[in-house]
């Protein structure tokens, strides 16, 4: 094999390779063996019809197409190999020679890599750091609506009492009698029931255009605990402990995100100031990917304007990876083994589980690695918070 290397751009490169025609006919003849153990033939035992029989039979190229596949396949690594490409995107065969037996055989596939990357300047990034903030009353209230609704009782309403909100109704569908709990919401499908009594059809119409009829055979509201009883049910001394600690689990949230905020708005204004081109077929391989998981996971459809925004929130995050990796490799923050298991072994005590168990659960569900990734991420972008210059913002 032979093989050459032509740069198009940062990003993508022409490989074109010659296979030898002793290579090209020994395929060949290996294919024609190999379908003449499957082909059965009058006269001939199994396995033993003569090559000729099969061309005349079949023609003469019948297993071109097989052996240039086979081909591609087996020596396109090997040319990626040692050129150091690697590809990230699949690689696109952009023109395919003659196939004949005897003479040699030459195709070119186009190769899309990572760009080379010099990030510069990350360190003393001037940026504005938005003020801590408190918990509002009306986002404690919200968390305490929701363990109210959590912890509320369902109970029979009078039978002259209609759906409202919050409810419960018991239905089944007009094609079968299998009873099915539903609670009912202000906006959504559920609304239609609002309004509704015990025996009436209702029907319901998804946004996929389905429509079912049900009907309703129980209705029950949901009486939810007062702040006391709610405190008590969750183990806390008394109403006021239990404001006090959803206010503090709220603040602690708050300025987790406030933090993760800044991070990213210190990262995205490194990418600005590099020079980054994204492959454009990798890009298009990562938004297919993402539409098809969309897909599979009934969601309806996405519209073209939903598209081009997957695009390019995606282009977005995949500049902030190659930057990320980059610094990464520049001020060496990788996880070394030693610290990787004294992470794994501080995330399974937060659990309260054994270490080895946690590891084998990342591993079985093939997330050790990302995880791992994740955490050298965040590595990566606190040096960068503790080398920017930040500038206080008042409230």
């Amino acid at each position: 094999m032979q093989s050459t290397v032509e740069t198009k751009s940062k990003t993508q490169h022409l490989v074109k390779i010659e296979i030898p025609a002793d290579v090209v006919s020994k395929r060949l003849s290996d294919l024609f063996r190999r379908a003449a153990r499957e082909i059965a033939l009058p006269g001939f035992r199994p396995g033993h019809a003569p090559r000729p029989v099969l061309e005349a039979r079949f023609g003469k190229d019948f297993l071109n197409d097989d052996a240039k596949e086979e081909i591609i396949k087996e020596y396109l690594p090997q040319a990626l190999n040692e050129h150091q490409l690697k590809p990230v995107s699949t690689p696109m065969a952009s023109a395919v020679g003659e196939f004949v037996d005897g003479k040699p055989f030459n195709f070119e596939v186009e190769v899309e890599v990572l760009p080379e990357l010099e990030v510069k300047n990350y360190t003393d990034i001037e940026l504005e750091e938005p003020a801590q903030r408190q918990p509002t009353q009306q986002e404690i209230d919200a968390v305490l609506d929701r363990l109210r609704l959590e912890h509320a009782t369902a109970v029979p309403k009078a039978t002259d009492e209609k759906v409202a909100a919050d409810d419960v109704v018991t239905v089944h569908t007009e094609n079968s009698k299998e009873f099915q709990e539903v609670q009912v919401h202000s906006d959504g499908v559920t609304a239609a029931y609002i309004g509704k009594d015990v025996g009436d059809w209702v029907e319901l119409a998804f946004e996929d255009g389905k429509k079912v009829k049900t009907k309703i055979e129980i209705i029950k509201k949901l009486e939810k605990p007062d702040d006391e009883e709610l405190a008590s049910t969750l183990g806390h001394e008394d109403a006021k402990e239990m404001h006090e600690k959803i206010r503090a689990q709220l603040a602690e949230r708050i300025e987790r995100q406030r933090q993760r905020e800044l991070r990213i708005a210190l990262l995205d204004k490194i990418v600005e100031q590099t020079s980054i081109e994204i492959p454009p077929r990798m890009l298009d391989e990562v938004v297919g990917q993402e539409l098809e998981i969309l897909r599979r996971s009934g969601y309806p459809e996405a519209t073209a304007d939903a598209v081009k925004k997957l695009k390019e929130s995606t282009e977005k995050r995949l500049k902030r990876e190659l930057v990320l990796n980059n610094i990464k490799k520049q001020e060496q923050l990788q996880l070394s083994d030693q610290d990787f298991e004294t992470l794994i072994k501080s995330e399974a005590e937060k659990r309260e589980m054994n270490p080895i168990k946690f590891k084998a659960i990342l591993e079985r569900e093939r997330q050790l690695q990302s995880y791992r990734a994740e955490h050298e991420d965040e590595r990566v972008l606190q040096f960068l918070l503790d080398k920017a210059k930040l500038t206080k913002v008042q409230a």
